[in-house]
């Protein structure tokens, strides 16, 4: 296990400063001492390999995560009036989630960083996941869960070896995990700043081999369609495609769509300003919270994507759709099918779109 060679720097996604390869578990520091938490994008020396996806961490920490399956349902594209749509089936990753490719990068560089425990703000997938490549890289896991945390997913970060500590709130975890990360040596698994920022920007590297399967199968879609909270996955699959673009693998960028429970983003995106509180109840608990990160707007824009709110009752409605065909997923990812009736009426969708649905999870531990 090494760092990547070919890594050069990080560039700030607000005010464009490098900085050299390190840990930035609090994004662009200038931006954080303006009161602007923002994102940092790896970059990679230019003689990378176009046909190798670029990461961070080489011969990472792995327990098989990636090339999971990517599914045609002609059925549902026809049933939606649109060209084509495939269902990305994340839940094929070891612990049944898409956060098994953060993970890996993830907890690698908090190894070769000299770390022995990892911190982390969880209630679900990140938490699990977390916990299970801690186990396999022989760290300690102390994450902070709410109140609500599903039994399973609690049970499930237990019997990986991680320490719970219980939170009324997601919000009520950050100064936990803040503290262990500053102040008692942990390496930060999620983010803790509120405002916040994105994951980590090495972890979030882990998303963007993504790219490359769904082109292997689809070739370039005009959209896919991601179930989004702060944005980690979103953001990492547009690091990918601009890797395929960049090496001349295609001729441009399919357009990423952000799937909320409720309206963050275009309220974001009206104001300018990702630094707003916009809670509300939801049961889409992977996408829950009333944060988002620039870096989500930041993914909308430059792939000319959009924000689409999907409610409960829409999303459990695609749940079972997803279902009476043989695949079980959580609330948060069915939300990516309902979103494809929205876009539909809204004209972003057409008869002639190919569409990539996310589907993060499934529905064992919901």
């Amino acid at each position: 296990m090494q760092m990547n060679p070919r890594l050069t720097d990080l560039r700030c996604i607000r005010c464009a400063t490098l900085w050299a390869p390190g840990d930035y578990a609090e994004g662009c520091p200038s931006c954080l001492a303006a009161g602007h938490p923002a994102t940092l994008e790896c970059r990679y020396d230019a003689t990378e390999s176009g046909n190798v996806m670029p990461l961070p961490v080489l011969q990472a920490v792995t327990l098989g995560e990636g090339d999971t399956p990517c599914l045609e349902a002609p059925d549902l594209a026809d049933a939606e009036g649109i060209g084509k749509l495939w269902l990305k089936c994340e839940s094929a990753n070891p612990t049944g989630s898409h956060k098994d490719r953060m993970a890996a990068q993830l907890i690698s560089r908090a190894l070769l960083a000299g770390a022995t425990r990892v911190a982390a703000a969880s209630s679900g997938n990140a938490g699990v996941s977390i916990a299970a490549y801690c186990a396999a890289a022989g760290l300690q896991a102390d994450i902070a869960i709410t109140q609500n945390c599903p039994p399973l997913q609690r049970e499930a970060m237990e019997r990986f070896g991680a320490r719970l500590r219980t939170f009324e709130d997601s919000l009520a975890r950050w100064p936990y995990v803040e503290d262990l990360c500053r102040n008692h040596g942990a390496f930060a698994g999620t983010n803790y700043l509120n405002p916040p920022v994105g994951t980590h920007p090495y972890g979030v590297e882990g998303y963007k081999p993504i790219a490359t399967e769904i082109l292997n199968v689809c070739a370039t879609p005009t959209d896919i369609i991601v179930p989004t909270a702060r944005g980690d996955l979103l953001w990492g699959i547009l690091l990918g495609w601009q890797h395929l673009l960049q090496s001349g693998r295609i001729a441009r960028l399919p357009r990423l769509h952000a799937v909320e429970p409720y309206a963050r983003l275009s309220r974001a995106r009206a104001t300018g300003d990702a630094r707003g509180l916009w809670e509300s109840a939801t049961q889409q608990y992977s996408i829950a919270g009333g944060t988002c990160t620039l870096q989500s707007l930041e993914a909308l824009a430059r792939s000319g994507g959009t924000p689409v709110d999907v409610s409960d009752a829409a999303a459990a409605a695609a749940q079972q759709r997803l279902e009476r065909r043989g695949i079980s997923t959580e609330l948060s990812s069915a939300a990516a099918l309902a979103a494809v009736s929205q876009l539909r009426r809204s004209g972003v969708l057409d008869a002639e779109s190919s569409v990539v649905l996310m589907l993060t999870s499934d529905g064992r531990r919901g």
